[in-house]
């Protein structure tokens, strides 16, 4: 990865992912509190469905920062072991189900396929990567796992806009102060993927272009080291 951002640029940019979802709970429950009585029930709910969201949402962030401030101080404790793809899959797509409609996610992940690596982490990068394939497009997502020898390959495709030329030797080096190219939250998330998988002898990498999608290929080992 060329130019990886440092630590602090990475803390620094990530204020803005937080400023939006903060802006948007402190708007609805602030009306809330002045303007009860206005709203019907069902226009309540929606405020505290709003809230709750970009709370998870702010949660989400912060847990990004906290581990990439463990890795940046190699305190990084990865619970590594052998993990069922299958199960991961569903359990994010589920997940995602919330947010997003999941009947455009094309999962191909046979039964039994596993890898070495961490389940929690490995989750919450797999969620990112198919959020954001899913902002960038309106299309199907394709999802597909492979086992190769000792390595098993998971990637995630689009048929989005495409990454341009000049952002894809940075698209693993956190969110660009004026990044206007990619959904808000994924820089942060792609590069706290790369340090992860990185600290566990896995790699992610992309392949794009302009007006073609992008396609997310993480390999990960089948078994640890000895």
């Amino acid at each position: 990865m060329n130019e990886e951002a440092s630590f602090a640029e990475l803390i620094a940019r990530s204020g803005h992912e937080l400023r939006s979802p903060l802006t948007s709970i402190q708007g609805f429950s602030s009306t809330l509190v002045k303007r009860w009585s206005r709203f019907s029930e069902d226009q309540r709910l929606q405020f505290v469905e709003t809230i709750h969201t970009d709370s998870e949402r702010m949660s989400r962030i912060v847990t990004e920062v906290l581990d990439l401030a463990r890795i940046e101080a190699r305190r990084l404790e990865l619970q590594l072991g052998p993990v069922e793809l299958s199960p991961s899959v569903e359990m994010v797509v589920e997940k995602l189900g919330g947010r997003h409609s999941i009947e455009r996610i094309k999962a191909d992940v046979p039964d039994g396929v596993s890898a070495w690596t961490d389940r929690e982490r490995f989750e919450r990068g797999l969620e990112n990567l198919l959020e954001n394939a899913l902002k960038f497009s309106d299309g199907p997502v394709w999802l597909e796992a492979r086992r190769a020898d000792e390595v098993v390959t998971v990637s995630v495709r689009d048929e989005g806009p495409g990454i341009e030329p000049q952002r894809l030797p940075h698209i693993f080096s956190g969110p660009g102060p004026r990044d206007q190219h990619a959904p808000t939250g994924s820089g942060l998330g792609l590069a706290l993927m790369y340090r992860v998988l990185r600290a566990q002898d896995a790699t992610i990498e992309v392949h794009s272009e302009v007006g073609s999608g992008a396609s997310f290929v993480v390999t990960l080992p089948v078994r640890g080291r000895v």
